[in-house]
């Protein structure tokens, strides 16, 4: 008697069908383990990859650091764009410094010294990464710099990807076996004038503060994220007095 196969149904998804290599993330451990030269876990590299794919026109990076994050745009965006990159210091890796030299980036990369709190003049962009001053004002500052410099083209948005914005499990694994570390830190903070965190902080409020204002505001609106990245897409400029506003909103 013949036996007959049984194949099980796939059910529809109600999700968008899959891109992109990129848009498998979800199938890999990501955390703090696997950041290497760009800083950044597998899945948010693969959202900043992913918005860089989704945007147009020049981009630009506040905070390099090793320039792993540069390579990364450089390689995600199409030919004719420029990249412009700011850092108070040139760190660059030698094998990023190497690949951004290449003749196919030498000419649109732009590695920049100088102080992101101050607007590139004549400039507008489709694409801005925000990895720089992690601190409230810091990050606040680069957003007032920058923000009102975005712009997007025909069906390209603009987006705004925000690093450490979110909380996130990247460093539950560290974390998880260190009672003792955990119980000499409490110790110790008995005697110091001021605490160390018991457990390293996974992401910085004050980034994510700027975000849920910008999002409270009504100027932005939430993208895509993974780990602590945040990407937004922008919905309209600055208010001269964002910057007060934003000052007197207390976080949730």
């Amino acid at each position: 008697m013949a036996t007959r196969a049984f194949i099980d149904k796939v059910e529809e998804s109600m999700h968008p069908a899959t891109e992109g290599f990129e848009d498998l993330a979800w199938i890999f451990t990501c955390d703090s383990r696997n950041r290497g030269l760009v800083r950044q876990g597998f899945d948010e590299a693969a959202v900043l990859w992913k918005a860089v794919k989704a945007t147009s026109g020049n981009m630009l990076e506040i905070g390099r650091n090793l320039a792993g994050s540069t390579v990364l745009l450089a390689a995600a965006a199409a030919p004719d764009r420029e990249i412009y990159s700011i850092d108070n210091r040139s760190h660059e890796d030698r094998a990023c410094k190497d690949y951004l030299g290449r003749a196919a980036n030498k000419g649109r990369v732009h590695l920049l010294v100088a102080d992101s709190r101050v607007p590139i003049p004549n400039l507008r962009f489709g694409f801005l990464f925000i990895d720089g001053d992690h601190t409230f004002e810091g990050v606040l500052a680069d957003v007032v710099a920058h923000w009102n410099a975005l712009q997007s083209s025909g069906q390209y948005p603009a987006l705004v990807a925000f690093h450490d914005a979110l909380p996130n499990d990247n460093f539950k694994w560290r974390d998880a076996d260190r009672r003792l570390k955990r119980l000499w830190i409490r110790l110790k903070n008995k005697f110091r004038k001021r605490q160390k965190p018991e457990v390293a902080p996974d992401y910085e409020p004050g980034v994510l503060k700027v975000c849920d204002e910008l999002i409270r505001q009504g100027l932005a609106t939430k993208w895509r994220w993974a780990g602590s990245m945040l990407v937004v897409k922008k919905l309209g400029d600055l208010p001269r007095n964002f910057s007060e506003v934003t000052r007197k909103v207390q976080p949730t």
